[in-house]
């Protein structure tokens, strides 16, 4: 038996995502186990704390600021001075724990979906670590990314592999491999099923809104401008466990009748999002990935934070779908293209 460890962290969804799609994989070879581990449980609790708290605050809150960084930082520092000792010396003190877990799980290779624990593991490569491989989850390899010292690099496009590579990695450990998505996402859905079952009208078309990872008011501001366009479909809002929206839009699902749809949590969006006419929502790498695979065109609410913000150019340039910053042209984007089949 081939026993792999996945690495993750849960800083957003995306990285466990990908973890998640590449152990289902994994789990179809005869004589292969998977074990799905969120590096950040291996951690001190106040490197967890300020790690996952100051991404999802300034993702969330500030999205300016974050991407300010992102750009600041997209850029290949000296692996030696000031900047890089602080940094490995915050990380080694941070990760204390995760040997620990390689010891205990005997793997017979590592994959990391997120750059942290390749930062932490890849010195260890000349004391008898496995074969250890790093996935990148966006389209656009930040330098943080480019990590050395993993044996392999999969990268999502030509263009970010060639990031990679002048950012000092060594061109024969990279490939080209796309983002790694959940095998399910690419099987053939029954689109009438998935309707009735989910009690959505039968022959209208649908525009779902993935509204669980965005901030409520931005939500709610897009469901009005929708709304108000009076499109020909049923809006759809998945919002996951978030009660906090689910409460601030129960307002809306009155007055708009049929026309609006809230939907808790499902064990995929697949079927929905395949069973779309349009999907609005955040431009993570998975779910830019997910949507594509199923062929469904994207609307995007801009401003996108750091690393969305190729993902978007990625999913314009592929002509793919459309961005916009204000919510009503982005409803009158979703009217136009919804009289308007060929498009």
């Amino acid at each position: 038996m081939a026993h792999i460890l996945l690495l993750h962290a849960s800083v957003g969804m995306g990285h466990q995502r990908a973890a998640a799609a590449i152990a289902q994989a994994l789990g179809q070879l005869p004589g292969v186990t998977a074990q799905l581990e969120d590096t950040l449980d291996y951690t001190h609790p106040l490197f967890r704390r300020s790690y996952r708290g100051s991404y999802l605050s300034l993702a969330d809150r500030i999205p300016g600021v974050w991407s300010g960084f992102y750009r600041a930082t997209d850029r290949v520092f000296p692996s030696r001075g000031v900047f890089a000792a602080a940094r490995a010396q915050y990380t080694a003190f941070g990760m204390r724990d995760l040997c620990g877990l390689v010891e205990r799980a005997r793997p017979d290779a590592i994959i990391c979906t997120h750059f942290l624990p390749v930062e932490a593991l890849a010195p260890l490569r000349g004391y008898g670590l496995p074969p250890l491989a790093c996935v990148i989850t966006d389209y656009h390899a930040h330098t943080f990314w480019a990590v050395p010292g993993a044996d392999s690099y999969f990268a999502p496009t030509p263009a970010a592999r060639a990031e990679l590579i002048a950012a000092g990695i060594p061109a024969a450990r990279v490939s080209v491999s796309g983002i790694p998505i959940d095998p399910s996402v690419c099987q053939p859905i029954d689109r009438l099923a998935v309707r009735r079952a989910l009690g959505l009208p039968a022959w209208q078309p649908i525009v779902t809104l993935i509204g669980s990872g965005m901030p409520v008011d931005r939500v709610r501001a897009l469901a009005q401008a929708l709304l108000a366009r009076r499109l020909p479909a049923t809006l759809v809002i998945a919002m996951g466990r978030n009660t906090v929206l689910a409460t601030a839009l129960a307002d809306l699902e009155l007055a708009a009748g049929p026309a609006l749809r809230l939907l808790g949590p499902q064990p995929s969006l697949a079927p929905l999002l395949a069973a779309s006419e349009l999907v609005i929502g955040k431009a993570g790498g998975l779910t830019v990935s997910e949507v594509l695979a199923l062929g469904v065109p994207m609307l995007i609410p801009l401003p996108v934070p750091g690393q969305e913000q190729w993902n978007v150019e990625y999913v314009l340039r592929a002509g793919a779908g459309r961005a916009h910053s204000d919510a009503a042209a982005l409803a009158g984007d979703a009217a136009e293209l919804l009289g308007s089949q060929p498009r």
